[in-house]
């Protein structure tokens, strides 16, 4: 015996379920922040001593071109991994983070000392 049910609970059911879809799209740009959050309060170690402890093995990565400090639009410090362009190859070798601090990456295209004179 086959249950019929009212065609606004229908339609209420796919609406419910595309919303539910929408909020995890959604989140995903919460995450980020959330887990910048976290962050701040996992890491121990000064920001400055954890890129200096960190520069040579992310400067060997191919691709890229500087290591520095930054922050995040809310101010949150950050370290910058500065790459020629990006590749599949530096978004599995660059960390998500380093020692509880954010890191992220930005295409800075090949940077050469300027000359002196």
């Amino acid at each position: 015996m086959s249950r019929k049910f009212p065609r606004i609970l229908v339609c209420s059911g796919v609406t419910l379920a595309i919303f539910a879809v929408a909020m995890v799209f959604n989140s995903c740009g919460q995450e980020q922040a959330n887990e910048t959050e976290k962050s701040k309060n996992v890491s121990s170690r000064d920001i400055k001593i954890v890129m200096e402890a960190h520069v040579d093995e992310l400067m060997k990565i191919p691709g890229v071109a500087a290591v520095a400090i930054g922050e995040l639009e809310d101010k949150t410090p950050c370290i910058k991994v500065y790459v020629i362009e990006k590749t599949s190859e530096i978004e599995e070798k660059v960390p998500a983070e380093l020692e509880g601090h954010p890191v992220v990456v930005e295409v800075s295209g090949e940077i050469t000392p300027m000359s002196s004179g």
